[in-house]
């Protein structure tokens, strides 16, 4: 059926091509045969269309228009059905305050539709629809940029959700302030996500860990990324990082950061089963290659059986299921990936712009009004691709910090926390290739305070705090709401 349906859609000349069928039909029929007039015969063809022959004479070629005329009209009449039907839902979707449409010509926007609540998939760019939530998802992030640019005036004060594959989101400028809401999604960021959410290392860090992270492509580079984001426990924390798969630009480029503690992050040189000493002691192993899997796992489980060890897997397969380890852990299942509340991300976002907000009430030396929410509104469109990840990162971390405090080894606005945040803050800068420079230039990405938590001013410390009482009153109770505390 699916082969069918994209056999349809690229060959979708030939529907018009048999609709003229019956015409061409009658026309020989009547003319050729019937020796009618021109105009006659084109007359007679048409009325064939409309289930009323005009002229009596039969023949073979006649009698065949005359059928395949019928379908053709029970073709367009159940088209048109379907697409009044289709339009009158969502008409009804768009009642809905939350309703939401996916812009999309691939397989992942009709997996992602599959979850949300209220809305419809679009497969085109010719208009923006009546809704307060758009997603962009086309296969080209140049189609999702074109799509927001041509209808920037009808997006106003709407939610954009927009897909980024190619394009490194951080690169882009600022939005226009009196404009969409935007915000940007990468499919293996939100898998990267997912999976240091689901296995996570918080209950062993206390450990000094080891992990491999075996591939480094889409899948192995965001798996890294989120990992060094994310795992901040301690300023004495020890966890290593072994890569294999590195190209040469990313091997210079993963060499050159600098973790801000104890952690350390090593690059080899040549293929992983090139150096089984060191896989051997590995606690945890990341296999991210889509070849050769199986063969992978299997020399992984001999050399290192009591690791935990976890396989992206494209097509799903729970290798779990055929070995007898109870280590072995598959990840990357699309769906669970692709949902409205991953790419959504309400509470993720609501929480960065109140962090930005935040950021911006200290530098201007105010306290946020009862109704501050359209200014805080404000103050996001006003920032760039980089910044909204930025602040999206600190709320991604922030319930590490929460669930430390909740354990007594961290206490808010102390100096732990501030040294926590200042590593973490770091950490995304120099993963988006920042250096250290004693004059700031956002366009040489070089920023002064790149330096230990030791060398950088008290001022500077305390500023990794949260500033305005009723912002952090605001964030508590967003993630009680949600269960996050």
């Amino acid at each position: 059926m699916n082969t069918f349906r994209k056999l349809r859609e690229r060959f979708f000349w030939l529907s018009y091509v048999a609709a003229v069928i019956p015409f061409i039909s009658g026309f020989i029929g009547y003319r050729v045969i019937g020796g009618m007039g021109f105009w006659e015969t084109v007359y007679a063809a048409v009325a064939l269309y409309f289930v009323n022959p005009v002229v009596d004479t039969e023949n073979p070629y006649i009698v065949f228009a005359e059928i395949t005329s019928v379908i053709v009209v029970a073709g367009i009449i159940l088209s048109v059905v379907r697409y009044a039907t289709k339009r009158v839902g969502h008409m009804f979707i768009r009642l809905h305050k939350d309703a939401t449409v996916v812009y999309s010509d691939n397989e992942w926007g009709k997996e992602l539709l599959g979850t949300i609540r209220h809305g419809y998939l679009v497969g085109n760019t010719e208009r923006a629809e009546r809704v307060n939530n758009h997603i962009l998802m086309f296969s080209d992030d140049i189609n999702n940029l074109s799509f927001y640019t041509k209808h920037e005036k009808k997006l106003k004060n709407k939610n954009v959700y927009m897909l980024m594959q190619q394009v490194d989101s951080t690169l882009l400028e600022a939005a226009d302030d009196e404009e969409a809401s935007l915000h940007f999604f990468n499919i293996y960021d939100l898998l990267a996500r997912t999976y240091w959410k689901d296995n996570n290392l918080y209950d062993k860090r206390k450990q000094a860990l080891k992990i491999a992270i075996i591939g480094y492509d889409q899948v192995g580079i965001a798996i890294f990324k989120y990992g060094f984001l994310n795992n901040i426990f301690a300023p004495d924390q020890n966890i290593e990082y072994h890569l294999w798969g590195c190209d040469e630009f990313e091997k210079i480029f993963v060499r050159s950061l600098d973790t801000m503690n104890n952690d350390r992050i090593i690059v080899h040189d040549g293929n992983w089963d090139e150096d089984i000493d060191i896989v051997a002691g590995m606690d945890r192993i990341i296999y991210t290659i889509k070849e050769h899997t199986v063969e992978a796992l299997q020399r992984l489980l001999y050399i290192n059986p009591e690791a935990e060890i976890h396989c992206y897997s494209e097509f799903l397969t729970d290798f779990s299921d055929l070995y007898l380890s109870d280590r072995l852990l598959t990840f990357g299942d699309i769906k669970e990936v692709l949902t409205e509340d991953n790419v959504k991300g309400e509470t993720l976002y609501t929480l960065g712009k109140l962090f930005n907000y935040d950021y911006c009430l200290r530098y201007a030396g105010r306290q946020a009004p009862d109704n501050f929410r359209q200014e805080m509104e404000e103050e996001w469109k006003k920032l760039s691709g980089f910044y909204m990840d930025s602040n999206v990162a600190r709320a991604d971390h922030y319930w590490i910090e929460q669930k430390l405090a909740e354990d007594g080894e961290l206490a808010e606005d102390s100096e732990v926390a501030w040294r926590l945040e200042h590593i973490r803050w770091c950490r995304f800068y120099f993963i988006n290739h920042w250096t250290y420079d004693k004059v700031r230039d956002n366009e040489k990405r070089h920023h002064p305070m790149l330096v230990d938590y030791d060398e950088i001013p008290v001022s500077e410390r305390e500023k990794d705090g949260i500033y305005d009482a009723r912002i952090k009153e605001e964030i508590s109770r967003l993630l009680l709401s949600n269960g996050k505390m």
